[in-house]
C-alpha cells in the first residue's frame, strides 16, 4: 500500500516533468482505421466492442511504449546498465511491447478502440481478464479510469486507448529498491500517460 502511494507521488512529479520524443496527444489522434490493441503477455480479445478496422499499423500513440523515453525510464527504475531493447507486434489492432529483462519480462500494450465508450468496455473486459482488478481511486488515477492487480498488472484508459502495463512475469521484489511488480507497473504506466500527454 505505502509503495503504491509512493508510486503515484512519483507519477504526478513524472507527468509534469517528462517530455517526449513524438507528439502522443491521444485526444487529437486519426481515428480512421486502425486496429483494437489488447492487455500484455495475454492474447487480445479479438473482434473487441468498437474497435476500428484493421489499417496500416499503430498509431503514433501506441507506439509511444517502445519508445526510448520508455526504454530510458525503465532502465532508471530498475538501475540497470543500458536501456532495454523491447520486441513489439502490432495484432489485430494490439500494439504490445515486450522487455525482456534480467530477472523476467514486462509487457506493456495499447488497445486502440473506435472511441472512449468502445475503450471503456475493453477496460471492463481487461479487468475481467486479469481480475481480480481493483479500481485505483483518488489522485492516483491520475483522473482517468484505471485499476490493478496484486500480482503486477496495471491498467489506465485515456481518451480511445487502454494501455495495460503486466509485470507479473518478473520477479520480486523489483530492482534496488525491492519494489513490487504493481509498483513497477504503475510507474512505467504513468510514463506512458506523461508522454500522450506531452503531445
Amino acid at each position: 500500500m505505502r509503495s503504491t502511494r509512493w508510486a503515484a507521488l512519483v507519477a504526478a512529479g513524472t507527468l509534469m516533468l517528462s517530455g517526449c520524443a513524438e507528439g502522443g496527444n491521444t485526444a487529437a489522434r486519426d481515428t480512421s482505421p486502425q486496429s483494437p490493441v489488447g492487455a500484455g503477455a495475454t492474447a487480445p480479445v479479438t473482434g473487441a466492442a468498437g474497435a476500428p478496422e484493421e489499417g496500416a499499423g499503430p498509431s503514433p500513440a501506441a507506439k509511444m511504449v517502445c519508445d526510448p523515453e520508455i526504454r530510458e525510464r525503465i532502465a532508471q527504475i530498475l538501475a540497470l546498465p543500458d536501456p532495454p531493447q523491447p520486441g513489439s507486434t502490432w495484432s489485430q489492432g494490439l500494439f504490445s511491447c515486450l522487455y525482456r529483462l534480467p530477472t523476467g519480462t514486462l509487457t506493456l500494450s495499447v488497445q486502440e478502440s473506435a472511441s472512449p465508450a468502445a475503450a471503456r468496455i475493453n477496460f471492463e473486459s481487461v479487468k475481467e481478464r486479469r481480475g481480480p482488478m481493483k479500481d485505483i481511486e483518488g489522485l492516483a488515477n491520475l483522473g482517468f479510469p484505471a485499476a490493478q492487480s496484486s500480482t503486477g498488472t496495471v491498467a489506465f484508459v485515456k481518451d480511445s486507448f487502454t494501455l495495460t502495463a503486466d509485470a507479473t512475469g518478473l520477479s520480486e521484489p523489483v530492482g534496488p529498491h525491492g519494489i513490487t511488480r504493481t509498483a513497477l507497473a504503475y510507474q512505467v504506466a504513468t510514463d506512458v500517460l506523461a508522454c500522450w500527454s506531452d503531445g
